[in-house]
C-alpha cells in the first residue's frame, strides 16, 4: 500500500474523489420542491402516492432520470409537454428513466407521477412495526431513508446534494396520529373513518431527511425557546417519555448557543418505535427524529443506569444533527463524517456539560480504542473516503466515520482551543446553512479562527487511514520522540506520516510540553523520568515507551490521572497484541488496579481481561487465566457488591455491571450462585429486584443456563410485558454458553414467535459465544435471514456474525460467502472481519503462550 499522494489529497479534500465514476443521477434536471400525497394501507402493506415535483431543466433534453425502487408508476406527465413519456426502470441502479416524444425545453416544469409502493417489515423506506397490546396486536408505520431509501417512498432525486423543499399530505385512519417533519397545517374529515392530513412545507433539505409516521400514539410536549418539543410514543407509554423530554428540553438551548444559530423549525419531535435494526438505533430526520424504543424510553421496571446514559447520549447525538447534517449537509457520502463524526463528538460535549460527573470523555477514550483496533488492520479506510455508489456508502457507517471522526475532532479542538474551535464551527454553520459542503469548507473556517493552522494536521488524519505511533526514548536532559506507523498486521505497514499534536507531562511540572511530531523529524524535549505522553489522552496516536521509560511511568501508575491510566492500559495491551512489546506488560499494569481507582478505569481493566479470555476459548490455558482474572477482580467487586449503596455514582453502577459480566465469564462460583438465588426470588416476586440487578442477574443465569433454566428464561421472554422487554429477553436467550441451547435459540427465529426485527439480534447474540454456529445457521437459511434485514444491513450482517471467530478456516468460508452474495463495492465489512479473524488467530498462536508462561512463573513464585 502506497501513502496518499498530494494529488489524491487535493482531490479528496475538495470533494471530487472519483466524481467521474460515481453512480449518480445526471445533473441536467434538478428538483426544487416536492408536493407528495400518500394513502396508506397498513393491513395489506401497500400505499398509493402521487407527487408533483418542481424541476429546473438546464438544457433541452428528451429524458429525465430520477431514483425509484420497488414502486410502480401510473400516470406520468410534465407541464408544457404533450404526451406521456416511456418509462424504463433499472432495478440494479434503482432509477427510472422518462423518455419523452420530443425534447423538453429548458426552464421550469412540473413533473407529476402517480405511483404505488410497498410497506416493508424491515426498517427501510416506509415500514411497519407490529407490537402486542392488551387489545391484541397493533401496527405502526414509520420511514427510514438514510442513506438512500427515500426512493422507496417517492420518486425523487435521492442524493444528499439535491436539496429541495417538501410538502406532504397523507390520507390515514381518522383515529391514528400522523407525523411528519413539520406541524400539521390542516386536517380534512373523509368518509369511511379516514382523514386527510396536510403538513406545512419543510425547509430546503436532502431527501433522506424526509419523515412520515402513523399509529396509535400519544405525545407529551414542552415549549422551549419558542420550539414545540414533543416525545411521541405508543399509547400507554407516555410515562416512559419524561426523561427524554427533560433531556431534549435542556439540550436544545445549549445547541442553539453553541452553534450560534436558532433551531430553524417550529417543532422537534422525538418518536419511539418498537423493535430494532441491525443498521441503526435512531435517525435524525429534520424535526421528526426516529428512535427505537430502547434508545428513547425509560421503563422504571427494566431500564438500567447504562440505559439512561445511552438514551441521553443518543438524544444528544441526533439533536446535534439538526445543525450538523440537516441544516448543513455533506455534498456526497464520502464526507459522511461531517455528519456522524461531529454528532458523535457533540453528543459527548453536550452530555459532559450537563453531567460532568459521568466523565463521558473517558467513554470517548474507550471509543477511540475501538477505532484504533480497526484502523491498524486491513479493511480500514480514511475518514474522508471515496464512495462510488450507495452500496459502498452503507459501508461508511462504521467506527472509523463515527469514533475516529469524533476522536480527531476532539484532538483538533484540544489543539486549536475550545473557544477558537467553536468560533470556526459557528462560522461554518452560518456560511453554509441550507447548503452542502465538503470537509475542506470546515477546515477553511477553522484556519481563520485558530491560533495554530488546523488544515495540515486535519488532512493528515482525515485523508489517510492508519494510526501514528510515537516512540519515547531517554536522552540526556529529556526524551527523544520519533514517529512511525502502528500496525496490527502486515497489510497495514505501508509507510505514512502525520503531523501529530503531542502533549507531554513530566512529574511535578505545572504545564505540559506542547508540540508536533512528524516522521523523519525526531523531537527532543526536556522531561523527567516518568514523563507521560498524550497527557489527557486527547491525541489520536499510540505511545511506545522504551523499557526504562515504561518502568518509570508504571511506577507512577496508581497516581496518574484516570485518563492517563486508561491510555497506558490501552497502549500496552495494543502493543502487546501486535508484538511490539510483551503482552504481559499490560497484565503487570492491570495487577496494580485498586478499588480506590476511578470506576471507569476498573471497568476498562475488567473488559480488557474479558477480551483476552475470549481469545483463550478452547485452549488449555484458559482455566489458569480465568483464575488470574478472578483473583484480580474479586477485591474490586467486594467493594461495590451486588446492590447499590446510597449516594453512589452512576459510574459505580456501570462498574458493578461490568464486573458481574466479567466474573460470570470467568466462572466465578460465588457470582453464579448468587445470580441463580436472586433469579429464583425474581420468578416469585420481581418487584424487589432493581433494574440494574435484574439485567446482570439475567445475563449471568443465561450464560450458565442448563435446559430447565433456559426454559424459564424463555417463558419470561414469551410473557414479556412490552416490546422492549421481549426484545431484551430474546437477545439474552442467545447468549447461552451451552451449544445445544444456543441451537434452540437459533431455532426460535424460524417460527412466528419472535418479532421479525428481533430475529437477527438472536443470531448476533449466539454469534458472540458461537460465531461458527451462527455463521453456519445464516448460510443455511440465507434467503430467510436476508428477508429479516433492511437492505442497508444485508451486506454487513454475515461478516459481523463471523468476526468473533478465532478459527482461520472461517476466513475462506466468509470470503466464499461474500463472493456469492455480496457485491464487490459492498465488501468492506468482509475485509474487516477476515482481518480481525486472522489477527485473533495470530494472537492465540503467538501471544497467549507468553501469558501462559508468565502465569506459570507467578504460580511458582
Amino acid at each position: 500500500m502506497k501513502s496518499v499522494s498530494a494529488v489524491a489529497i487535493l482531490i479528496a479534500s475538495t470533494g471530487l474523489a472519483n466524481a467521474a465514476t460515481r453512480v449518480v443521477l445526471p445533473t441536467n434536471v434538478t428538483p426544487s420542491h416536492y408536493d407528495v400525497s400518500i394513502a396508506t394501507d397498513a393491513t395489506h402493506l401497500t400505499f398509493t402516492g402521487s407527487v408533483k415535483i418542481d424541476v429546473a431543466v438546464k438544457q433541452p433534453t428528451k429524458t429525465i432520470e430520477l431514483n425509484a425502487a420497488d414502486i410502480t408508476f401510473g400516470r406520468v406527465s410534465l407541464s408544457g409537454v404533450n404526451g406521456a413519456p416511456k418509462v424504463t426502470f433499472d432495478p440494479k441502479e434503482q432509477t427510472a428513466t422518462l423518455t419523452f416524444p420530443a425534447p423538453i425545453t429548458a426552464g421550469q416544469h412540473v413533473l407529476s407521477i402517480d405511483y404505488k409502493g410497498k410497506i416493508y417489515q424491515q426498517a427501510a423506506g416506509l415500514f411497519a412495526l407490529d407490537y402486542d397490546t392488551a387489545k391484541g396486536k397493533k401496527r405502526a408505520l414509520f420511514t427510514q431513508f438514510e442513506n438512500s431509501d427515500a426512493r422507496r417512498f417517492v420518486p425523487s432525486w435521492d442524493e444528499p446534494n439535491k436539496k429541495a423543499t417538501f410538502t406532504l399530505t397523507a390520507t390515514v385512519p381518522a383515529n391514528e396520529m400522523a407525523i411528519a417533519n413539520t406541524p400539521i397545517s390542516a386536517t380534512d374529515s373523509l368518509p369511511g373513518g379516514l382523514k386527510r392530513v396536510h403538513f406545512a412545507a419543510s425547509p430546503k433539505m436532502s431527501s433522506y431527511l424526509l419523515f412520515f409516521g402513523l399509529g396509535d400514539f400519544e405525545r407529551i410536549s414542552r415549549k422551549v425557546n419558542g420550539v414545540d418539543i414533543g416525545i411521541i410514543v405508543k399509547r400507554g407509554d407516555a410515562d416512559k417519555a419524561a426523561y427524554a423530554l427533560d433531556t431534549a428540553s435542556a439540550i436544545l438551548p445549549y445547541y442553539e448557543d453553541y452553534f450560534g444559530v436558532k433551531y430553524p423549525l417550529p417543532k422537534l419531535d422525538l418518536i419511539g418505535g418498537p423493535g430494532s435494526s441491525q443498521f441503526f438505533g435512531a435517525m435524525e430526520n429534520w424535526g421528526a427524529i426516529f428512535y427505537f424504543e430502547r434508545d428513547l424510553e425509560i421503563d422504571a421496571k427494566t431500564s438500567t443506569e447504562s440505559d439512561k446514559r445511552n438514551i441521553y447520549t443518543v438524544i444528544a447525538h441526533e439533536m446535534a444533527h439538526q445543525w450538523f447534517g440537516d441544516l448543513v449537509t455533506m455534498d456526497w457520502w464520502e464526507d459522511l463524517w461531517l455528519n456522524e463524526g461531529f454528532a458523535s463528538w457533540m453528543e459527548l460535549k453536550a452530555t459532559d456539560h450537563f453531567h460532568p460527573e459521568w466523565k463521558v470523555w473517558m467513554d470517548a477514550i474507550d471509543a477511540k480504542e475501538g477505532a484504533m483496533r480497526v484502523d491498524a488492520r486491513a479493511g480500514t479506510h480514511p475518514i474522508v473516503t471515496p464512495i462510488l455508489d450507495v452500496l459502498q456508502a452503507n459501508q461508511a457507517f462504521d467506527t472509523i466515520t463515527y469514533s475516529k471522526g469524533q476522536a480527531v475532532i476532539r484532538m483538533l479542538e484540544n489543539y486549536a482551543g475550545a473557544d477558537e474551535f467553536r468560533a470556526g464551527v459557528r462560522n461554518y454553520i452560518k456560511a453554509h446553512a441550507y447548503g452542502n459542503t465538503v470537509t475542506d469548507d470546515l477546515w477553511r473556517e477553522m484556519d481563520k479562527t485558530s491560533p495554530r493552522p488546523v488544515s495540515q494536521i486535519a488532512h493528515d488524519f482525515t485523508l489517510q487511514a492508519g494510526v501514528p505511533l510515537v516512540r519515547v526514548a531517554p536522552v540526556v536532559g529529556g526524551v527523544r520522540l520519533t514517529q512511525e506507523r502502528f500496525a496490527m498486521d502486515a497489510t497495514a505497514k505501508a509507510p505514512l506520516s502525520w503531523h501529530v499534536p503531542v502533549l507531554a507531562q513530566s512529574p511535578g511540572d505545572k504545564a505540559p510540553w506542547r508540540g508536533t511530531v512528524s516522521k523523519g523529524a525526531p523531537v527532543q524535549i526536556p522531561a523527567k523520568p516518568g514523563v507521560v505522553l498524550n497527557e489527557g489522552q486527547a491525541g489520536y496516536f499510540r505511545t511506545a515507551y522504551d523499557p526504562a521509560s515504561l518502568k518509570a511511568v508504571a511506577a507512577r501508575f496508581v497516581n496518574l490521572s484516570a485518563e492517563n491510566q486508561f491510555g497506558l492500559l490501552n497502549d500496552t495491551r495494543a502493543l502487546g497484541y501486535s508484538g511490539y512489546a510483551p503482552l504481559t506488560e499490560f497484565l503487570s499494569l492491570a495487577q496494580q488496579t485498586k478499588s480506590t481507582m476511578d470506576p471507569q478505569v476498573q471497568a476498562a481493566v475488567a473488559a480488557r481481561l474479558q477480551g483476552i479470555d475470549t481469545l483463550y476459548e478452547g485452549l488449555p490455558g484458559q482455566a489458569a487465566f480465568r483464575s488470574f482474572g478472578r483473583t484480580l477482580l474479586d477485591p474490586l467487586f467486594a467493594k461495590v457488591g451486588w446492590d447499590a449503596k446510597p449516594g453512589e455514582s452512576q459510574n459505580t453502577a456501570l462498574l458493578r455491571e461490568t464486573l458481574l459480566d466479567a466474573l460470570s465469564q470467568f466462572d466465578d462460583p460465588g457470582v453464579i450462585a448468587e445470580a441463580r438465588k436472586r433469579f429464583a426470588a425474581y420468578l416469585i416476586d420481581p418487584s424487589h429486584t432493581t433494574p440494574d440487578t435484574r439485567r446482570s442477574m439475567l445475563r449471568i443465569v443465561a450464560l450458565h443456563a442448563d435446559a430447565a433454566m433456559w426454559e424459564k428464561l424463555h417463558t419470561l421472554a414469551k410473557n414479556g410485558k412490552s416490546a422492549m422487554e421481549k426484545d431484551e429477553l430474546y437477545r439474552i436467550l442467545g447468549t447461552v454458553r451451552d451449544r445445544a441451547l444456543a441451537a434452540k435459540a437459533l431455532a426460535l427465529t424460524l417460527g412466528n414467535e419472535v418479532a421479525i426485527t428481533t430475529r437477527p439480534s438472536i443470531v448476533r447474540s449466539v454469534g458472540v459465544a458461537h460465531p461458527d454456529m451462527a455463521f453456519d445457521f445464516v448460510t443455511g437459511h440465507q434467503q430467510l435471514v436476508m428477508s429479516w434485514l433492511e437492505g442497508d444491513s444485508q451486506n454487513q450482517f454475515v461478516p459481523r456474525v463471523a468476526t468473533g471467530s478465532n478459527d482461520p478456516k472461517m476466513i475462506a468460508k466468509l470470503n466464499a460467502y461474500a463472493k456469492a452474495h455480496i457485491p464487490a463495492t459492498a465488501r468492506g465489512d468482509t475485509v474487516k472481519a477476515t482481518s480481525a479473524i486472522g489477527f485473533n488467530a495470530e494472537v492465540r498462536a503467538k501471544r497467549l503462550p507468553e501469558i501462559d508462561r508468565w502465569l506459570a512463573a507467578k504460580r511458582g513464585e
